[in-house]
């Protein structure tokens, strides 16, 4: 009964950081629109954009955020890929 019982909590704590990882990749990648992508052709000699609208400078380094969203996608694929052949599996690392 222990081993059946840690068994379901490390399939919610795999699923639960599989959820924590896409959202942080979701996190990341809405930041990556917003900041750079919408900008990414208005961007001057020096990697700057002056919006007047809204009196805020854009930064082309901020190209580098999806960096952090895709590893934090792929994360969470592994995880879940990871969770996903727990639960088809339950009996797998029980000692018989």
């Amino acid at each position: 009964m222990v081993a059946a019982r840690r068994l379901r909590i490390s399939q919610w704590l795999l699923l639960g950081s599989a959820l924590a990882c896409g959202a942080a990749s979701l996190c990341f990648g809405f930041l990556y629109v917003s900041l750079y992508w919408r900008y990414r052709e208005l961007f001057n000699a020096e990697g700057r954009y002056f919006d007047a609208h809204s009196a805020t400078v854009y930064h082309q380094q901020d190209g580098v955020l999806i960096v952090p969203a895709l590893a934090f996608l792929l994360l969470a694929l592994l995880l879940g890929f990871a969770w996903w052949l727990r639960r088809a599996r339950p009996d797998r690392g029980r000692s018989a």
